[in-house]
């Protein structure tokens, strides 16, 4: 190989890698969006369900005098 080769065959690698690290950064960031979207989404369904026990609970304690 030529001198000449060698540099276009490590200017391609060094491409390669970076179109690979730049895909590689791209699906930790979406990963990263997705879990705040479901932790938020988690949260908000625990609150809703403790927010229903709890109605559900007073509606029990009304209609049962003691």
């Amino acid at each position: 190989m030529s001198d000449e080769q060698d540099a276009l065959g490590s200017n391609d690698e060094r491409h390669a890698l970076a179109w690979i690290m730049s895909g590689t950064v791209g699906a930790v960031v979406a990963g990263g969006i997705a879990k705040r979207l479901l932790d938020r989404r988690r949260a908000r369904a625990l609150a809703e369900a403790e927010a229903a026990s709890d109605a559900d609970d007073l509606g029990e304690a009304e209609g049962h005098p003691s």
